[in-house]
């Protein structure tokens, strides 16, 4: 069996996942022992609710941009937008639908659906943002050299 190559581009979309993951965990737990800690378990299942939304779209959707980074350019484009698509449907429906449930809509808290996820959305694209900073991609890293004076 022929060994596989990962490639650079295909390194660095899976650290900028990593990255994203554990930051929007952080956050994201946070917000759940924050909520459980001063509104009490209605609060904490709200957050972690959103909390889960977020972290299913997100995981989903940078892992299949990792596969995507080993496809041609147009597949790859494809596969990630149709994604998405799907994504943003599913998990919405999804999350409605389990919010408005007999047995959980009494314990809806709306303030904390909010915070959990937009805290985790901006933890886990601050998480992908810091990576990809930090990352040596080398044709954009190329070093400068001066025209030379005559």
């Amino acid at each position: 069996m022929a060994e596989r190559r990962v490639s650079a581009a295909t390194r660095r979309a899976l650290e900028m996942m990593i990255g994203g993951l554990v930051a929007g965990h952080v956050v994201g737990l946070t917000i759940i022992g924050l909520a459980l800690a001063l509104d009490g378990a209605s609060a904490a299942l709200t957050a972690a609710l959103g909390f889960a939304a977020v972290v299913v779209f997100y995981s989903i959707g940078q892992a299949l941009e990792v596969v995507a980074s080993e496809l041609e350019p147009f597949q790859g484009l494809g596969l990630v937008m149709v994604s998405y698509a799907v994504r943003v449907i599913g998990i919405a429906a999804g999350l409605w639908g389990v919010l408005n449930l007999d047995a959980v809509a009494p314990h809806v808290r709306d303030g904390w659906l909010l915070l959990s996820v937009a805290g985790t959305v901006l933890a886990w694209v601050s998480g992908v943002v810091v990576i990809a900073s930090r990352q040596r991609v080398p044709v954009y890293d190329t070093e400068y050299t001066p025209p030379r004076s005559n």
